[in-house]
């Protein structure tokens, strides 16, 4: 049974796409539709304002796609900062995970959103290292909660080193969630940060499946380490415009387009799928 906190999370992250979707709705229009009060709508529109994800309008809300950011800012930053889109791009992750699993979620605020997503899924052992997903895994996880163990890095926030890659040894995920910064032309994944690198591709190696998060557009000319290969992923999520840049090198790396709502996009490793089937 779902956690009694996961109808709310959920009320509230049908909410936020409701808003996407319509651009602009009235309190009486999603109390109907939600069968909820007024005056509980109005607070989870008060919730999701100051989470980003809307503003607040005469009597409803209207979705803004970059909440409080500056349009200059919006066009030049490189990553995702729309939180609802963030939310659907952790939506289409959780949307691929199974019951019974043993998923190792990386670090970093998206991948933390996929956290909710896994409420209903039963028996699920969850392999963290960052302190940050904690608290909802153990809100919203029915299952186990595994934090691996290592040393404290990134402001004290973040489990890394040699005893969290024994423990990645020792688990065996099924499925690795987790998010990387660049894809080279040559389908070589990699992130900024070399302590973090060393841990992905271990959860890359140790997983019989993979899934990546890539939110950001290529920046070149920095410093990175690699965490492994397109042809070891099974699915990258990745937003409508970072598709873009990278649509050649997923196409050559065989993978295909298998869903899209014109915001997000999920690529599949079809090869990968097929040879993870008949195992």
């Amino acid at each position: 049974m779902a956690k009694p906190s996961t109808s709310l999370l959920k009320r509230r992250l049908d909410i936020a796409e409701i808003v996407r979707k319509n651009g602009e709705i009235k309190v009486d229009d999603l109390a109907e539709m939600l069968a909820v009060s007024g005056v509980t709508i109005r607070n989870d529109l008060n919730y999701l304002e100051q989470q980003g994800y809307l503003k607040r309008s005469f009597g409803g809300a209207i979705y803004t796609a970059q909440a409080g950011a500056p349009v200059a800012m919006t066009r030049e930053a490189p990553a995702v900062r729309d939180k609802a889109l963030e939310t659907e791009m952790a939506r289409q992750v959780a949307a691929q995970t199974e019951n019974g699993e043993t998923l190792f979620l990386g670090q970093g605020s998206i991948l933390r959103k996929v956290i909710p997503f896994l409420a209903n899924r039963e028996e699920l052992c969850l392999l963290l290292n960052d302190l940050g997903h904690v608290a909802l895994a153990q809100e919203f996880l029915n299952g186990e909660t595994v934090l691996l163990g290592g040393v404290l890095s990134g402001q004290g926030r973040i489990v890394e080193g040699e005893l969290a890659l024994k423990a990645l040894g020792h688990y065996r995920p099924s499925r690795a969630l987790i998010a990387v910064d660049h894809i080279a032309e040559d389908g070589t994944l990699s992130v900024r940060n070399e302590v973090t690198a060393h841990l992905l591709s271990e959860a890359v190696a140790q997983s019989k499946r993979v899934i990546a998060i890539v939110a950001s557009r290529p920046v070149y000319g920095e410093k990175r380490y690699a965490v492994g290969e397109l042809q070891q992923i099974s699915s990258v999520v990745t937003p409508q415009v970072v598709a873009a840049e990278y649509h050649a090198c997923f196409l050559a790396a065989g993978l295909t387009n298998s869903y899209t709502n014109n915001e997000c996009l999920t690529w599949l490793n079809t090869a990968l799928h097929k040879t993870n089937q008949e195992r």
